[in-house]
């Protein structure tokens, strides 16, 4: 799931090109926001940068959008739906004086998909669709529609025919080449063509220029995603992710993939050394004490490891105090005291989350992680049957879910029902589960 965190960065990424306040600051607002987020991986950043931008242009759409969208990375969906709200509204005050905004058209998809209006979004995307194709037959050497084009033709699913359009606009030297050339990687990679996928991603590198370093960092963090995530190449997923901390050796994003990678291979130690590095830049980054907790349970180191898991927990307390239904916190709750063996207490907290976790579709929603995290807490009591039950809820919410497909196998196991159990560990096996 890391794979889909990063893709919904590269989603705002794109979206963040269309916001062109007329008013400076908060054009200048609008790209500090990009910097927290997308450099410092800082939602709070972000937020405070976009709440300024709103305040300075408060009828700017696409401004309320991403605030909204960082309301949800930091877990509130009743403030992000806020946001959505006013961004719609004011949206649909730009399609009435001008029903030809093809950029509108497609901010409304976005905005309608998020408050998990379907039909309306798919209706409002087939007509961005409709006037960039008028804008194209005009002028079919224009880059930049290609790419706007590809990215809608993405959301409503037809990625061939965004294949094609990302292609176009690498062809017409569009601005965004480099950005086009990392979309085609990812949708390959989608399409189990990791090769041409990973090709695709050295592309993107050549076509993004070496003064664009947060662009490049994204590439690279999408390369080495790729060759870790889907293509189970974890060597080169280091060397990638290396790449991008020369960039900056204080990206925690990267620093955080570098981390979980070394874990993996086992160097554990090497592992735990950037995971301190990255609690020393941020000390209230929880999952870096969790990854660090674990890298010290696999050295042995148990009483290191239960006060690491004890300082995320500490963290993760302070995140739901603040706010009591963050659905994120309340998972993570879940996962430390899981990883510190109190088990009871772990299923009450992702009871907890799944309870006030928005939908599935919801940037901010934590449910599936919930069911699996509840599941293995309900194995570990040996509640064999109910550690079912939850490993099913999560893959019905997220049917390519590999640890709910795994967990879904030990329970059935379990149970004695070996040949189901089997057939549950060969599904996690194709979806890339590891121990």
């Amino acid at each position: 799931m890391k794979a889909r965190f990063v893709i919904v960065l590269l989603v705002i990424a794109m979206l963040c090109s269309l916001s062109l306040a007329q008013d400076m600051t908060a054009e200048d607002w609008s790209k500090k926001g990009e910097d927290e987020l997308f450099n410092n991986s800082s939602f709070e950043g972000a937020l405070q940068a976009f709440d300024k931008a709103v305040e300075v242009d408060s009828t700017n759409a696409t401004l309320w959008l991403h605030k909204a969208q960082v309301h949800e990375f930091m877990g509130d969906r009743g403030m992000a739906v806020e946001a959505y709200n006013e961004a719609l509204n004011l949206t649909e005050e730009d399609l009435q004086e001008n029903p030809d905004d093809a950029d509108a058209w497609w901010n409304k998809g976005v905005i309608l998909d998020s408050l998990d209006r379907q039909t309306e979004a798919k209706e409002a995307r087939e007509k961005a669709v409709q006037v960039y194709n008028q804008t194209l037959s005009g002028n079919p050497e224009d880059g930049e529609t290609w790419f706007k084009m590809a990215e809608v033709l993405v959301s409503l699913n037809r990625k061939e025919a965004a294949i094609d359009a990302y292609e176009k606009s690498i062809e017409m030297n569009s601005s965004k080449a480099g950005m086009a050339a990392i979309s085609i990687s990812h949708l390959l990679a989608e399409a189990g063509r990791y090769d041409e996928a990973i090709v695709a991603s050295d592309r993107a590198l050549n076509l993004t220029s070496p003064d664009n370093i947060q662009d490049r960092k994204l590439v690279l963090d999408i390369k080495g995603n790729i060759l870790m995530e889907e293509a189970k190449r974890p060597k080169e997923a280091l060397q990638a992710f290396d790449e991008a901390l020369k960039l900056d050796p204080e990206d925690k994003t990267s620093l955080m993939y570098k981390a979980y990678i070394l874990n993996d291979l086992q160097r554990y130690n090497e592992s735990i050394e950037v995971y301190q590095t990255v609690i020393e830049l941020d000390s209230n980054e929880s999952n870096a004490w969790i990854g660090k907790g674990d890298a010290l349970n696999a050295t042995g180191r148990k009483d290191e490891a239960l006060e690491a898991y004890r300082s995320a927990l500490e963290i993760i307390e302070l995140d739901i105090q603040e706010n009591p239904e963050n659905s994120r916190a309340l998972e993570r709750k879940g996962k430390a005291l899981y990883k510190m063996g109190e088990y009871e207490e772990a299923i009450d907290a992702f009871d907890r989350s799944i309870d006030v976790s928005p939908p599935s579709f919801a940037i901010s929603s934590a449910s599936y992680f919930a069911w699996v995290g509840k599941g293995d807490a309900m194995l570990k009591l040996g509640r064999n049957e109910e550690a079912l039950e939850a490993y099913r809820q999560a893959i019905e919410l997220y049917p390519l879910n590999r640890d709910a497909w795994h967990g879904k196998g030990e329970a059935q196991k379990a149970l004695g029902k070996r040949i189901e159990g089997d057939w549950a560990f060969q599904m996690a096996e194709k979806l890339g589960y590891r121990e």
